[in-house]
C-alpha cells in the first residue's frame, strides 16, 4: 500500500513538472513586451527612480544605458509593442506594487488610436507579461472585443498551447538565451542603422482631434494615479515622423495634462530646436530614434530629471551594480555597430585586440606578387600587425583569431579541404575552397566562408574577415578588401 501511494505521488510529481516545463518551454517570450514585464519583477523594491511608461517609441527613443552612464540615473523601460493608453495605465497600476519612482515619463503616441481595442497578436503581450492579479485581469478585461473573447484570451495557455513550429533558442533557455546580455535588462532596446525620415513643420496645426472616449479615461487615470500617489509625472510625444493628424491628438493631450499640472513636452513642435534632432540620420525608421536619436532625447531629460527634479546619482551604490552591467550591454553594442563604419585596412587591424571577438580571415589563393601594388601593400602591413608571417599570408588560406591572438592557420590546399567554425553557444560558419571564374579563361580558387549554408564572400579576388561577438553573440561584420582597387566593401 504505501509503496502504491509513494509510486502515485512521484508519478504526480512528474506530471506536474512535465507540465510546468511544458509551460515555460511554450510561454511567450517576446523581447519587445512580456520579457520586459520579467525583467521588471526582478528589480528589488524601490530602486527604479524613473518609470518610463509606453510604446515603443519610447522603449527605444530614452537609453536606460545613457541615463545610467552620464547621469547615474536608475531608469526602467516598462513598455509594450504597440501599446494602448489602457494597457499603460495598467502597467502603471502594476508598477506601482513594488516602485515607487521619482518620476514617471509616458509615451502619449497611441493617444491617435481610433479603435477601443488592440489587434489580439498585440492585447496579448501587452498584458500575457503582468503577473496574476486583479491588475492583470482588468487589463484583460479593457484589452479584448467581447466577453467571449475576454474569457477565451484570460487562460492562457489557450493562446500558446499548440505554438511547437514557432520555437526556438529563446524559448528553451533563460534571458532570451543570452544570460551576459539580458540577465540585467531594463527594458531598452536600441536600432543602430539610420534612415532619413522626412521633417514636417507642425507648428500650424492648432486644431484639436479628440481622442476616444476609452483612451481619454485611460489617459486621465494616468495622472489621477500619480497624483495620488504624489509622484511628478511627464507626458511626452517622442520624435517621430509625425503628421498633421498625430498633432492635433497631441493637442488635445497638452490641454488635458496641463489640468493636471503636468507639463507635455512634445518634441516634433516645441522642442524640436533644444532637442536637435537631425532627421537625415537620428532614425532608425519612420517611427523609432536610433542610437544617435535616442542619445539625445536621454541626455535632454537627464538634465531636465537632474537639475528640475533632483533625480539622485546612483553611481557608485552597489545597490545599482545591474544598471551599470547593463548600461555595458549597450556600448559595447555601439562599439560593434562603430567596426561597421572603418573604411581602411589599416584602422581594421586594431579590432583583433578588442577579446570579445572571434574573427575568421580568409585570403584567395593567388600569386602574391602579382596583386596591385596598393593592396599588396596595405596587406603586408594588416598581416604584420597580426603577427602573421609571409610564409602564410603569401600563399593565401584561413586564419582564426580568438582574444586577440591568432589560434588557427591553414593554408587550404589540402584535397577537399573544408574547415566548421564554431562561434559562441549556437553559430557556426565553414570554410571552403570554391572554383569562381574571374573571365572567360581564368578561375581562382575563392576560400569562400559560408553561413547557413550560403556563400557570403565578399570579396572573391581579395581578403574576407569575418567578426564574430561572443557577448551579443552576433556577426558584427563581414568585410572584403579587393585586391583591384585596395577597396573595403561590404
Amino acid at each position: 500500500m504505501k509503496k502504491n501511494a509513494i509510486k502515485i505521488i512521484a508519478f504526480l510529481v512528474a506530471v506536474v513538472l512535465t507540465f510546468a516545463g511544458m509551460e515555460y518551454v511554450l510561454s511567450f517570450k517576446y523581447l519587445d513586451s512580456t520579457f520586459k514585464a520579467d525583467s521588471f519583477y526582478k528589480q528589488e523594491e524601490n530602486t527604479v527612480d524613473v518609470l518610463v511608461l509606453g510604446s515603443s517609441h519610447a522603449y527605444q527613443g530614452l537609453n536606460t544605458a545613457v541615463f545610467w552612464q552620464e547621469y547615474g540615473i536608475a531608469a526602467f523601460n516598462f513598455c509594450g509593442a504597440a501599446q494602448p493608453i489602457w494597457n499603460t495605465y495598467y502597467y502603471l497600476e502594476e508598477a506601482l506594487k513594488t516602485q515607487t519612482p521619482k518620476v514617471i515619463i509616458f509615451d502619449t503616441y497611441y493617444l491617435h488610436m481610433s479603435e477601443d481595442f488592440s489587434e489580439a497578436s498585440f492585447a496579448i503581450k501587452n498584458t500575457y507579461g503582468l503577473k496574476w492579479s486583479e491588475t492583470k485581469i482588468e487589463a484583460i478585461k479593457a484589452s479584448f472585443d467581447t466577453q467571449e473573447d475576454d474569457k477565451q484570451y484570460l487562460f492562457e495557455i489557450l493562446q500558446y498551447h499548440s505554438r511547437y513550429s514557432d520555437l526556438n533558442k529563446t524559448d528553451f533557455f533563460t534571458y532570451q538565451g543570452n544570460k551576459d546580455m539580458y540577465e540585467n535588462h531594463k527594458g531598452f532596446y536600441c536600432y543602430f542603422n539610420s534612415s532619413a525620415v522626412t521633417e514636417r513643420d507642425l507648428s500650424n496645426v492648432v486644431y484639436l482631434n479628440y481622442m476616444t472616449e476609452k483612451s481619454q479615461f485611460y489617459y486621465r487615470k494616468i495622472f489621477e494615479l500619480a497624483k495620488e500617489k504624489n509622484i511628478p509625472i511627464i507626458a511626452v510625444a517622442i520624435p517621430f515622423n509625425a503628421e498633421p493628424y498625430h498633432q492635433a491628438y497631441f493637442n488635445e493631450a497638452k490641454i488635458i495634462a496641463e489640468e493636471y499640472n503636468a507639463p507635455f513636452y512634445n518634441f516634433n513642435t516645441d522642442y524640436k530646436a533644444q532637442l536637435g534632432i537631425d532627421y537625415s540620420t537620428d532614425f532608425a525608421d519612420n517611427q523609432h530614434l536610433n542610437y544617435l536619436g535616442n542619445t539625445k532625447l536621454t541626455r535632454f531629460f537627464g538634465e531636465l530629471l537632474t537639475n528640475e527634479y533632483n533625480v539622485p546619482d546612483r553611481r557608485g551604490d552597489a545597490t545599482y551594480s545591474s544598471w551599470e552591467a547593463d548600461a555595458q550591454v549597450f556600448y559595447k553594442q555601439l562599439e560593434n555597430h562603430n567596426v561597421t563604419k572603418i573604411t581602411s585596412l589599416t584602422d581594421y587591424a586594431e579590432i583583433f585586440k578588442n577579446e570579445r571577438y572571434k574573427i575568421v580571415v580568409t585570403s584567395s589563393l593567388y600569386d602574391f606578387d602579382s596583386i596591385p601594388d596598393a593592396a599588396r601593400v596595405s596587406m603586408m602591413y594588416f598581416f604584420k600587425r597580426l603577427e602573421v608571417p609571409k610564409s602564410e599570408y603569401s600563399k593565401g588560406g584561413m586564419w582564426i583569431f580568438e582574444n586577440g591572438e591568432k589560434t588557427y592557420y591553414n593554408d587550404c590546399s589540402g584535397s577537399n579541404f573544408s574547415k566548421a567554425v564554431s562561434l559562441g553557444r549556437y553559430d557556426g560558419i565553414a570554410v571552403k575552397p570554391v572554383e569562381h571564374t574571374m573571365d572567360e579563361t581564368q578561375t581562382l580558387s575563392v576560400n569562400s566562408i559560408f553561413a547557413n549554408k550560403k556563400d557570403v564572400t565578399v570579396s572573391d579576388y581579395g581578403l574576407n574577415i569575418y567578426v564574430y561577438d561572443n557577448f551579443t553573440q552576433t556577426k558584427v561584420d563581414l568585410v572584403g578588401l579587393n585586391y583591384s582597387n585596395n577597396q573595403l566593401v561590404r
